[in-house]
C-alpha cells in the first residue's frame, strides 16, 4: 500500500482507502476541473489488488463496450461520466448489473454477452446530482456508481491543507527536474500563494510551481521565480511557450538528450515530445 498523498483531502482518506481495497465495486470521484480527480483515480488503482494489471483511460474514439472488453482484468477510468450519451450510460449500467458486454459485432456466432472482469472508476463534475434530477443523467447508474463516492473540493476550500499540498507538489517537481536542492518557499512566496484563490485548483498550482522551479537557482523559491499571475487568474497563454522551451531544455540537458528519458520525465509520448521540440526550435 502506497502512503496517502497530499492531493487526497484528509476528510476523504478513509473512503479512498476503502475504495482501493473494494476492487469489485465502482468508484465515483467528483470535483471541479483541476481538483485532482484523475490523479486520485490512478492512486486507487495503484493501491488496489489490481495494481499489477492494466489501467486504461477512456477515450471518446471507441465505444464504451470496446473499452470495457480491452480492460478485462484491470481498471477502466471514465473521464467526466456526465458527458457520456444516454446509450453509453445504459451500456455501463448493464455492465455494472451483469458484468457483461455484447461481443464485437463482427462475431456473429456469439449469441450470449461476454463476461468481463473490469473495475470501473468514473470521474464527474459536481453537477452530476442535479443533472440526474433533471433527467440528463441516468439516476440508477448514479446510484450504482455512488457506492464508493469521493468528493474532491476546490483548492480555495482546503486552506488548512494548503501548505502540505504545495510542499507535496514542489517535492514531486524538484525530483522530476533533478533540482532537489530546492527545499521550500520564501515567506514572500507563501504570502503570494495564499493570497490567490486558485480557480484552476491543483492543476494551476502545479503549473505555477513548475515554472518557478525551472527559474529557481537557490534553495528556496523566491517571488522573482514566480510567473506573472494576478488576483483573478494566471495568464498562462503568454507564458506557456516560453515555459515549455525552458522546461524541455532543462530536461534535455539533465538527460543528455536521451529522448526516451525526457519523454518519460515530461509525461508525454515520444512523438508528442518530438513535435514540441521541433515547434520550439530545440530540434531540427
Amino acid at each position: 500500500m502506497k502512503s496517502m498523498v497530499y492531493f487526497i483531502p484528509s476528510s476523504q482518506r478513509k473512503i479512498a482507502l476503502a475504495s482501493a481495497q473494494a476492487d469489485e465495486e465502482p468508484v465515483l470521484v467528483i470535483g471541479g476541473s483541476g481538483t485532482g480527480k484523475g490523479a486520485l483515480a490512478k492512486w486507487i488503482h495503484q493501491n488496489s489488488p489490481r495494481a499489477a494489471l492494466p489501467c486504461l483511460m477512456s477515450t471518446r474514439e471507441r465505444t464504451l463496450a470496446e473499452q470495457i472488453r480491452d480492460a478485462n482484468g484491470g481498471t477502466l477510468i471514465l473521464d467526466d461520466i456526465t458527458n457520456y450519451p444516454v446509450s453509453e450510460q445504459l451500456v455501463l449500467l448493464n455492465f455494472l448489473k451483469t458484468k457483461s458486454v455484447p461481443y464485437p459485432q463482427k462475431d456473429k456466432s456469439a449469441a450470449v454477452p461476454m463476461i468481463v472482469n473490469v473495475r470501473i472508476i468514473a470521474t464527474s463534475v459536481p453537477q452530476i446530482d442535479s443533472r440526474a434530477r433533471a433527467g440528463m443523467f441516468n439516476d440508477e447508474l448514479l446510484l450504482r456508481l455512488s457506492k464508493n463516492r469521493i468528493e474532491m473540493p476546490a483548492l480555495v476550500d482546503r486552506e488548512d491543507e494548503f501548505e502540505d499540498i504545495a510542499m507535496g507538489i514542489l517535492q514531486e517537481i524538484t525530483h522530476e527536474l533533478h533540482k532537489e536542492y530546492i527545499r521550500g518557499f520564501s515567506e514572500a512566496v507563501w504570502r503570494k500563494l495564499r493570497e490567490y484563490d486558485w480557480p484552476g485548483n491543483l492543476r494551476e498550482l502545479r503549473n505555477v510551481l513548475r515554472m518557478a522551479t525551472v527559474a529557481c537557482e537557490t534553495e528556496r523559491l523566491d517571488v522573482k521565480d514566480l510567473p506573472d499571475f494576478g488576483h483573478d487568474k494566471i495568464n498562462f497563454q503568454a507564458t506557456r511557450s516560453e515555459f515549455e522551451k525552458i522546461y524541455l531544455s532543462e530536461l534535455l540537458k539533465s538527460f543528455q538528450h536521451d529522448l526516451d528519458k525526457v519523454a518519460r520525465a515530461a509525461r508525454m509520448e515520444r512523438v508528442t515530445l518530438l513535435e514540441k521540440l521541433k515547434r520550439l526550435g530545440l530540434m531540427h
